[in-house]
């Protein structure tokens, strides 16, 4: 049977970067961004989604990290500054064609 779920196996080299770079920001960012990949058909499909997610967090950063309960430890100037970051990044892969992208990671 064919396969119609993504894997971070399946992400190219830029793309897998994004996953290495929530867990810069945030262990939880990680492992959110990078389970979300099973979610997703393509790899776009995932950037994308990722980007909402990145925007949602980006509106309530403090919400986010009550809910995780991280709001004690970690500066909340500097996590929205870094999830712009990352979200700029996210940007900056979608917006690089496929074929630039680098190969999948693990292949």
């Amino acid at each position: 049977m064919a396969r119609t779920e993504m894997d971070t196996d399946d992400l190219t080299e830029m793309a897998y970067e994004t996953i290495t770079r929530a867990g810069n920001v945030l262990d939880v960012l990680r492992s959110e961004i990078g389970a979300s990949a099973s979610d997703m058909k393509t790899e776009d499909n995932f950037l994308h989604g990722v980007a909402t997610h990145l925007r949602k967090i980006l509106k309530s950063p403090k919400s986010y990290l009550d809910f995780w309960d991280y709001i004690e430890e970690v500066d909340l100037k500097t996590f929205r500054k870094e999830v712009a970051q990352l979200l700029a990044h996210v940007e900056k892969v979608i917006s690089t064609p496929y074929c630039d992208r680098g190969d999948p990671a693990f292949n």
